[in-house]
């Protein structure tokens, strides 16, 4: 019975070797200094020990400095970066701009505000920000529309009436948007099939708050 859960336990920890150590332990098993003792000559044990011990060594030098990158990169200074200097000219600025990314008449903009953001994250969320007012203010006809926006493609759309905010969100499968053209979201196909939006890249957003229309040209992964 002890023999049989000796055995038992050698081969567990050969599994576990040969999960965590692969090239160690295989190199371990067909060492020819031990198999072949008798007839190997002194000069070949020592080249085959410089050589199991060289892979060895670099073996446990990998794992450590991909431990110690990875833990660099979780420790690192992660504080956004956020700059009003040298920010790239909106793609989307004018009335008829914005009514083909969104599909909704807006008023002619003027833009107030941009900026460029950075969340310096391993899998990073940049995004160029721009904000506008309305030239002659926002009419209750251009709420309208965003409601009507909101029954009518709520892919994109959405409201919340308590805080009185609109949000228009796509992921662009063709840029500049145009959705009067047909552009619309990418899609991924999975493996049963299905298609689903492609969240992985390029994002823009539109949100209206107040008298404040924000566009977000983004990207994230």
């Amino acid at each position: 019975m002890m023999n049989i859960l000796r055995r038992a336990l050698r081969i567990i920890a050969l599994i576990i070797a040969l999960i965590a150590f692969p090239v160690t332990t295989i190199l371990y098993l067909i060492w020819p200094s031990r198999l072949l003792k008798e007839r190997m000559s002194n000069g070949w044990r020592q080249f085959w020990w410089a050589l199991y011990g060289t892979i060895a060594i670099c073996n446990v030098t990998l794992k450590v400095a991909v431990f110690v990158v990875y833990r660099l990169f979780n420790t690192a200074d992660t504080t956004p970066v956020i700059t009003r200097e040298g920010v790239c000219p909106a793609t989307y600025r004018s009335s008829e701009d914005f009514y083909k990314l969104t599909g909704v008449e807006f008023p002619e903009l003027e833009m107030v505000d941009s900026l460029y953001y950075d969340d310096m994250c391993i899998n990073p969320n940049t995004y160029y920000e721009y904000k506008f007012v309305a030239k002659e203010g926002l009419s209750r006809s251009f709420y309208r529309g965003l409601d009507q926006a909101c029954e009518s493609d709520p892919a994109h759309w959405q409201s919340d009436k308590e805080r009185a905010i609109y949000e228009y969100c796509i992921y662009p499968d063709t840029t500049p948007v145009d959705r009067s053209r047909g552009s619309c979201d990418r899609m991924v196909t999975m493996d049963d099939g299905s298609e689903v939006v492609d969240w992985d890249g390029s994002y823009i957003t539109v949100e209206i708050r107040s008298d404040t229309i924000t566009l977000r040209e983004g990207w994230s992964r």
